[in-house]
């Protein structure tokens, strides 16, 4: 096992106690609140032009250089208060509404101002900047955009705040990429380079400095990173797109950072990476992906391939994602579509009667229970390739009823999202008390998809 010792250039702004007073109350009520940021919106509130003027962007970004060390403190997670719901699986925009304000609200009870984390709900609950918490933050920014809450934009802009708008510390690592696609959108929307220097820094140094480790996913051949708050162990493999999961996670980021700023080497080194992944994992006799090369001989008890059903959705739900910042010049843009109907198709075979679909997907047993976040996943994905004219309306639109129908039935009186199986790279069980982060954000994500269908 390797060890590496990083030093982050990264900094972080300090909050004194009367600012984080403000951001809880903004963070409550949706008011503008957050030092940088609401001076920022003050100044720039006019939204941010067209990406045709992506050029001018470019021209014009510039890093924020007054940074100063952060201090973060440690305290004891409090129990918050609960609120008890009714909720319809109607998708009209006030049944959407309904569910989503009660999801997000239960959700953001549980974030602790003061550690800048969620309560562990017995489980951790990652980092703040990285996958989980970032699933969860692109879920609000879309459902803020379809639905025109200044509400819920502001709740992502304090979060990002708090956040000092910084990627999670490892560079090449997918799953601390993630939470970059809410920064860029802040940015086009509200302008302010401070929004998006790290996430510049982060692939400017991905794509001068490229990795070229093996894709095979190697339990013993681990690397270690060492950074003041936190170390993480990974696979080495993880310092590329190694996993299904991370189609997710990065290449979005990466086509809107292309998008926002008008230089195609983002964009040039995403597709490449894309396709070599997916060269790897996509097996083309069931149309879906391995999770990861482990699941090359791995089989279940049948002798079947194993296909991770939140595994898939990851990709489907990422390739939605990538999709909607490629330029329609660009040349292969025709294959990211092709990819994603084929595989839209493909899954209609896997969804079960009661609208979910599975944590394995090849198992249809009469007690296998719905994993809410692979089907949240999975509906938001189905939805948005009906809403920009990808899938047959006809075809697919009772599919996503279906499998917003299995969603609501998941969510607890409370708002809470249950039966999510946890951090995983493989199928496996789930109750109806475990919850998670990311389970919260793909039930946002459906339900802003849902809401642009029904107000088009």
């Amino acid at each position: 096992m390797k060890t590496t010792q990083f030093t982050t250039k990264k900094a972080a702004v300090s909050i004194g106690k009367l600012k984080i007073i403000s951001v809880v109350v903004a963070t409550v009520l949706g008011l503008s609140a957050c030092g940088q940021d609401s001076a920022s919106s003050a100044a720039s509130s006019s939204p941010a032009s067209d990406n045709s003027e992506a050029n001018k962007n470019k021209a014009s970004l510039a890093r924020n250089t007054q940074q100063v060390p952060h201090v973060i403190y440690k305290v004891d997670y409090a129990q918050p208060s609960e609120l008890s719901y009714t909720f319809s699986d109607e998708m009209n925009p006030e049944a959407l509404s309904g569910v989503v304000e009660a999801v997000a609200g239960w959700q953001l009870a549980q974030f602790d101002i003061r550690s800048n984390k969620m309560r562990s709900e017995m489980r951790p609950s990652g980092i703040p900047n990285g996958w989980m918490y970032a699933t969860l933050h692109v879920g609000l920014w879309h459902w803020a955009e379809a639905s025109n809450s200044d509400l819920y934009r502001q709740t992502v802009m304090n979060l990002s705040q708090l956040n000092d708008y910084q990627l999670g510390p490892r560079v090449y690592h997918a799953d601390d990429h993630a939470v970059g696609d809410v920064y860029l959108s802040i940015f086009n929307k509200y302008q302010g380079n401070y929004r998006i220097a790290d996430t510049i820094e982060h692939f400017d140094q991905v794509v001068a400095e490229p990795s070229t480790v093996s894709l095979e996913f190697v339990n013993s051949d681990k690397e270690t990173h060492r950074f003041e708050l936190r170390n993480f162990t990974d696979p080495r493999c993880t310092s590329r797109w190694c996993w299904a999961d991370a189609v997710f996670m990065s290449p979005p980021v990466m086509a809107h950072l292309s998008k926002t700023t008008g230089d195609a080497k983002y964009l040039e080194f995403m597709d490449k990476e894309f396709w070599e992944m997916t060269e790897y994992l996509f097996d083309k006799d069931y149309g879906l992906y391995l999770r990861d090369s482990r699941y090359f001989e791995r089989k279940d008890d049948q002798g079947r391939p194993i296909f991770w059903g939140r595994g898939n959705g990851w990709v489907l739900a990422g390739l939605a994602r990538t999709i909607t910042y490629l330029p329609d010049d660009f040349a292969k843009k025709q294959d990211y579509i092709d990819l994603f109907t084929s595989m839209s198709k493909t899954l209609l075979d896997y969804q079960l009667e009661d609208g979910s679909w599975p944590s394995s997907l090849l198992e249809k047993n009469a007690d296998t229970h719905s994993e809410t976040s692979a089907t949240g996943l999975l509906a938001y994905a189905l939805a948005w390739g009906v809403n920009n004219g990808h899938l047959d309306e006809a075809t697919f639109k009772p599919a996503i009823k279906n499998a917003w129908t299995s969603i609501v039935n998941n969510i607890h009186p409370n708002g809470k999202v249950g039966y999510v199986q946890q951090v995983a790279f493989a199928p496996g069980s789930a109750t109806k008390e475990d919850t998670q982060l990311y389970g919260s954000g793909a039930v946002i994500l459906a339900a802003s998809e849902l809401y642009r269908m029904n107000t088009k």
